[in-house]
C-alpha cells in the first residue's frame, strides 16, 4: 500500500481533510500534496502523520505454520530476542578479552624467561640444557598464541642458514630502548653473533645517532615503541623523512612488550619493516636481521 492510500484511508476514517492534517504537521498543503503524489514521504514523516492523527499502523504477519502475529507482538518478540542475543555477545566478548589478556601476559613472560635464560647462559653453562627446553616450550606456546590471535607464525624462524648468520658479522646495529636490562639482553645476543652495537635510550637520540654518523653506518635499527621524550612511532616517521635516502631507508625493526594487532598495524603504517616481541629470543632476533641483508 502506498503512502497516499494510507493517509487517505486514515483521513477518511477519522473525518479530517489532508489540508487540515498538513496544518497540524506544520506543512504547507501544497508541499504535503506533492509528497503524497510522488510517494516521497519517509517512514519518519509517515509515522509523524499517524501520530498526529492518533492512529497507528497495524498489520499481521502470517507464518508458514498458519499462526499470525500482529506487528506489535512481532516487534516485542524480536526485541526480546535481540536483547538476549546482545547479553550473550557481551558475555562472550568479555570472556574473549580476558583470555586475550592472559595470552598477552603469558607471551611477555615467555619472552622474558627466554631472554634472561640466554643472558644467564653466559655465566652458567648448566643453563644451556634448560634454555634449550625453554626455547622449545616457547616456540610451541608462540605458535598457539599466534593462532589464537589470528597471526602468522613462521615455524622455520630458527632454521636460518649458517652462511646467512655469518654474514651478520661486522654489521652495525643501533639498539634503541629506554630499558637498560632489555638493551643488555639483546646486546649480548647481537654481540655473540659478531654484530657491532650502539645504544640509544629514546627516539630523539636514535635520530641524532643516525645524523651524526655517515650514511650506511648502521645496517639495522632495533626500535622500541614505548619510550619517553620520543616514542618509536614518531622516531620512525622522522627517520623516513630524512633528506639522505640511505639514512632514511635503514631497516627498522619494532620492539614491544605489547604485541596487540593494533601496534603491529601501526608499526607497519609508520614505516617499520618488522615487528618483534621483547625481550626477543635470539632465534627470532637474528632471523629478523638476516631478512634485511
Amino acid at each position: 500500500m502506498k503512502t497516499a492510500e494510507i493517509i487517505n484511508n486514515a483521513c477518511s476514517h477519522l473525518g479530517i481533510t489532508k489540508a487540515d492534517l498538513a496544518k497540524r504537521l506544520g506543512l504547507y498543503p501544497s508541499s504535503f500534496y506533492r509528497k503524497l503524489a510522488n510517494d516521497s514521504m519517509t517512514l519518519e514523516e509517515l509515522q509523524r502523520c499517524l501520530d498526529v492523527m492518533g492512529a497507528s499502523m497495524e498489520m499481521e504477519i502470517i507464518y508458514p505454520d498458519g499462526n499470525t502475529l500482529s506487528s506489535q507482538e512481532n516487534h516485542e518478540q524480536l526485541m526480546d530476542r535481540m536483547s538476549l542475543l546482545q547479553k550473550e555477545l557481551e558475555v562472550e566478548h568479555k570472556a574473549a578479552e580476558y583470555h586475550k589478556k592472559l595470552l598477552r601476559e603469558l607471551r611477555t613472560e615467555l619472552n622474558s624467561a627466554v631472554g634472561y635464560a640466554e643472558l644467564s647462559r653466559k655465566q652458567d653453562t648448566k643453563a644451556t640444557s634448560y634454555l634449550d627446553k625453554l626455547q622449545l616450550v616457547h616456540t610451541n606456546m608462540e605458535r598457539t598464541i599466534a593462532h589464537a590471535f589470528g597471526e602468522d607464525f613462521d615455524d622455520n624462524v630458527y632454521d636460518t642458514a649458517t652462511e646467512d648468520i655469518e654474514a651478520l658479522v661486522g654489521k652495525r646495529v643501533l639498539l634503541v630502548d629506554d630499558n637498560e636490562m632489555n638493551r643488555e639482553i639483546m646486546k649480548e645476543v647481537l654481540v655473540s653473533h659478531g654484530l657491532l652495537v650502539d645504544e640509544a635510550d629514546n627516539g630523539y637520540r636514535a635520530i641524532e645517532a643516525l645524523k651524526d654518523n655517515s650514511p650506511g653506518y648502521y645496517q639495522f635499527v632495533l626500535m622500541d615503541i614505548e619510550m619517553p621524550e620520543m616514542d618509536g612511532y614518531e622516531a620512525t616517521m622522522k627517520i623516513r623523512k630524512l633528506p639522505n635516502r640511505i639514512r632514511a631507508n635503514v631497516p627498522i625493526i619494532a620492539l614491544t612488550a605489547n604485541a596487540v594487532r593494533e601496534n603491529r598495524e601501526r608499526a607497519s603504517v609508520v614505516g617499520m619493516d618488522d615487528f618483534l616481541v621483547k625481550p626477543a629470543n635470539s632465534g627470532r632476533l637474528i632471523s629478523s636481521l638476516v631478512k634485511f641483508l
